[in-house]
């Protein structure tokens, strides 16, 4: 048969989107493929009753406002995708612990706001908490260095040596050399779960680096939630030239000899010079390509991987102003010991899991609910297989009793009442994710970051992860992990070496 376009992309998620709009506007005829009848995939919105709720994004770390533009905003200026609406919150987070010996702390965005409020919190902390940040910024300027191509390894090793040996520990190690107190250290990591590892088993590297960007730039969103994104993305690959099917599922990657040369949509094969995969990793080896094209290293990588976390999140839309309910910070970080090894732990099993964010995006977009109301979205994670074993008849009881106690927890952490005033809830467990994203254990992520399987390891051995010619994964497998800017990237650098690779003929 001859081919039809030279790129297909499977899956219109963040990654796919992004990828789809970077080989569209180079001139490669591309087809997204879709099987849902939207765009976005985690990226989305749902009403219920008089709410639309914003379906999974917390906030964007690499958006920034004018005139200091983070990449994901370039990205989708580039794409022509730029009349988004884009929102910025003024704290990076609050973060409760409760108890005698807890905290409360709101930390502002800005470098030496957020320096001075740790010292406040942690006296003598204000050297090491600096450190950091000096730290971040040497990566920045490494990196812009490497993104120049063609770099020169002396000039790496002299002038960028700090850059070299961050990827090598863990951001506990970094912090302990740093002698960071235990406390300034707990208050720093919080954002340690949009990663997906604890701060012993996290890169410094790449923790750093989204830190700076949450501080300097400002956590971001469109007013219109997630769903304006996808729509501007789709939007931007149909005005390059590129095609967009929805309600068409993927049922195979097409693979002779070690080339991918098309997929099977309905029993139709469509060809393509290029496959870019943003459905996860594993569905696609278990059951996308023939098991007899893997290469036995591709296979033995992904099943040395551990899947990467799984959410319970409750939506609550309130017949109450956020103001009149005592909510003053987007996000809030309401966690049940101060040691985040600890917190993970605790995600490992249904029973223990305490752990919750809330956020409520009516105190960055007034309007984003009907008047003197507001919508809260509440997120608890989980690690591990840990609901295998729930019965069918126990599940919705089950979501029910676990949607209470993180209400109750935040409530009673935060000194404010929600439940009386609750006119919509919906709760969605892992099995409810597996359903609409179709990944193993409902994970909206990819794999787990270990520090043999970091951001910086994945990112030196792309090529070796792309052991099948003509097929490349983007999204929550890629080499940044998960997350809604990190899908972004992954996106774009997985569709610009497919250009690279179609100027020259591979």
């Amino acid at each position: 048969m001859k081919k039809q376009y030279d790129v297909v992309v499977v899956g219109a998620g963040n990654g796919g989107l992004a990828a789809g709009g970077i080989t569209a506007k180079n001139g490669l005829s591309t087809l997204v493929l879709e099987r849902h009848n939207i765009p976005g995939g985690s990226a989305t919105s749902f009403r219920r009753g008089r709410f639309e709720f914003e379906t999974s994004l917390h906030e964007l770390a690499e958006i920034g406002p004018n005139p200091f533009e983070g990449t994901v905003r370039q990205l989708f200026d580039e794409l022509g995708a730029s009349d988004i609406d884009w929102c910025f919150e003024e704290n990076a987070f609050r973060v409760v612990l409760p108890g005698e010996d807890g905290f409360d702390a709101v930390l502002p965005t800005g470098q030496e706001a957020f320096i001075r409020e740790m010292e406040r919190q942690v006296p003598g902390c204000e050297e090491s908490v600096r450190a950091v940040f000096q730290l971040g910024q040497h990566a920045m300027e490494a990196l812009e260095y490497l993104g120049q191509g063609n770099p020169d390894m002396e000039v790496l090793a002299s002038k960028y040596a700090d850059f070299m040996r961050m990827a090598a520990y863990s951001t506990k190690e970094v912090l302990d050399a740093l002698e960071m107190p235990k406390k300034a250290q707990d208050i720093l990591v919080t954002y340690w779960c949009y990663l997906g590892a604890p701060a012993d088993q996290l890169d410094f590297l790449y923790y750093v680096l989204m830190l700076i960007l949450y501080v300097e730039l400002r956590p971001a969103m469109p007013s219109m939630r997630s769903h304006e994104m996808s729509l501007a993305l789709e939007k931007a690959i149909l005005e390059h030239g590129g095609e967009v099917w929805y309600n068409s599922e993927v049922e195979k990657i097409l693979v002779r000899d070690g080339k991918a040369y098309g997929v099977v949509v309905d029993g139709r094969e469509i060809h393509a010079d290029h496959i870019i995969c943003n459905s996860h990793m594993s569905n696609a080896l278990s059951s996308m390509i023939d098991s007899k094209e893997i290469p036995e290293g591709m296979l033995k990588l992904a099943n040395a991987r551990d899947l990467a976390l799984s959410f319970v999140t409750v939506y609550l839309g309130m017949n109450r102003s956020c103001e009149e309910l005592g909510i003053r910070d987007y996000s809030n970080f309401i966690i049940p010991c101060a040691d985040s090894r600890e917190q993970y732990e605790r995600c490992c099993s249904i029973e223990d899991s305490k752990y919750a964010i809330m956020n409520c995006l009516n105190t960055v977009i007034p309007d984003s609910s009907p008047e003197g109301t507001c919508t809260l979205f509440f997120t608890t994670m989980y690690y591990g297989d840990v609901w295998k074993d729930v019965k069918p008849e126990e599940y919705k009881k089950l979501k029910i009793k676990i949607a209470g106690e993180v209400i109750g927890n935040c409530e009673k952490a935060l000194g404010i009442d929600l439940k009386p005033y609750i006119e919509e809830v919906v709760i969605a467990a892992p099995p409810t994710f597996a359903r609409y994203l179709k990944t193993p254990r409902g994970t909206p992520y990819g794999y787990q970051f270990d520090m043999w399987d970091s951001m910086m390891m994945r990112t030196m051995n792309v090529a070796a992860e792309e052991p099948i010619k003509g097929l490349r994964f983007c999204g929550a497998c890629g080499e940044r992990g998960d997350g809604y800017s990190s899908a972004y990237i992954s996106g774009m650098n997985t569709g610009l070496r497919t250009v690279q690779d179609a100027k020259e003929g591979n």
